[in-house]
């Protein structure tokens, strides 16, 4: 058996001058090496190349025409810029509409009316007003990482920028709901058909209105616990790249519910998706009506899909977190919410019993330009918001 291609094939040097790419079997010449359009134009292929199974079609030049850069050759360089940035992943699906529907004209071309037919678009697709706005400041933003990388003039960016931003009241985009706090009900009924693990993650998350991924990535070596409060100081958070440090008290029934979970590897998950489908697997096998001796035996299943083994993470996700509770609260037959929400009950909670500034500390809604004196103060007003978190009954 032959060595799987690569799907990132080397961008070469050719003694013409030029960069090269080799894509099944043929050789591509680019532009002048170490150009911004020559690599504009390497990852405009090797998406192609990728896209089609690793292989090429046959209406693909071998040879780079003097050709205007396209907004193909802008997303891909943005697709690779995006690699860096995790949070602008959530842009994904946007970026693919824009290279379906625009990719194949010249990027000088994509102006202020082009911007707007692609609004309208999202506009027919139901999307809301406020998500509509954020994506069209987003397809600014790539152009804009196009201008620094030398790829399209400033003046693209500049032209795109005078798109207003849709009014309240003026579109007939939709307007998006605002949140609501999750059913305390709702949600003491999910948890009883929680893993143990899941469990205390919704106990942890409710008590100290951390957003779901930063449950999700807690560590032991992530929590100071030299002084009478447990403090977890998140290394990764939704403001980690503006500098902000957090720091989220574990007092009560949040450090109740992970204690348990403290007293192993200080570099590993609190949280582990194994153990929790160990802890499934045990009880399913303890609630069996099979005898031992008939039967499939643990660890073994002769269905369809016994040679399947599926991974499971070090830790888990804000989507595979999110999917846990949606299942058990279908099980459990009430209706579905969402992990986000827990936050916004922290949030009310807090701010009803001693006011919106412990809210705010609590939830770290802090900037970079406060001094180091106020995030002591705002730490220790944490502590206290902490105290009067919202916490499910002690049975469940």
């Amino acid at each position: 058996m032959g060595r799987p291609r690569s799907k990132l094939p080397k961008y070469s040097y050719h003694v013409s001058g030029q960069a090269t790419v080799w894509l099944h079997y043929k050789r591509y010449f680019l532009g002048e090496y170490d150009s911004p359009e020559s690599r504009a134009r390497y990852l405009e292929l090797v998406q192609i190349y990728n896209d089609n199974g690793q292989t090429m079609p046959g209406d693909v030049a071998t040879r780079q025409k003097e050709t205007p850069i396209t907004v193909n050759q802008v997303l891909a360089k943005w697709r690779e810029y995006v690699a860096e940035q995790p949070q602008l992943s959530r842009y994904d699906s946007m970026v693919s509409v824009l290279q379906i529907e625009y990719g194949a004209i010249a990027a000088h071309e994509f102006g202020p009316k082009r911007l707007k037919e692609f609004r309208e678009l999202l506009i027919a697709d139901r999307i809301t007003r406020q998500n509509i706005n954020e994506q069209v400041r987003a397809v600014c933003r790539i152009f804009k990482h196009a201008a620094s990388e030398e790829l399209v003039e400033y003046q693209v960016y500049d032209r795109l920028t005078t798109v207003e931003p849709l009014r309240f009241g003026r579109t007939q985009a939709p307007e998006q709901r605002r949140r609501q706090p999750a059913n305390l009900h709702h949600v003491a009924a999910t948890v009883r058909e929680l893993t143990p693990i899941v469990a205390d993650m919704v106990r942890v998350q409710l008590a100290t209105g951390m957003r779901p991924s930063e449950v999700c990535r807690i560590r032991p070596c992530d929590i100071d616990r030299s002084g009478p409060e447990w403090i977890y100081r998140p290394d990764q958070h939704k403001t980690a790249h503006r500098q902000i440090r957090k720091a989220v008290p574990i007092v009560a029934e949040a450090r109740r519910a992970i204690e348990n979970y403290i007293d192993r590897d200080p570099q590993s998950y609190c949280f582990s998706p194994a153990e929790a489908e160990a802890w499934r697997l045990a009880k399913r096998h303890a609630d069996r009506k099979t005898p031992l001796n008939q039967g499939n035996r643990p660890g073994k299943s002769s269905g369809p899909k016994a040679s399947v083994q599926q991974r499971r993470g070090a830790c888990y996700t804000k989507d595979s977190y999110r999917r846990a509770i949606q299942r058990a609260a279908k099980r459990a037959g009430v209706p579905k919410w969402l992990p986000s929400q827990l936050r916004h009950n922290t949030a009310t909670e807090v701010r009803n019993a001693i006011g919106l500034e412990a809210a705010q500390a609590l939830l770290g809604h802090t900037n970079a330009a406060m001094t180091e004196h106020y995030a002591r103060e705002s730490e220790q007003t944490a502590i206290e918001a902490a105290k009067v978190a919202p916490r499910l009954p002690r049975e469940i």
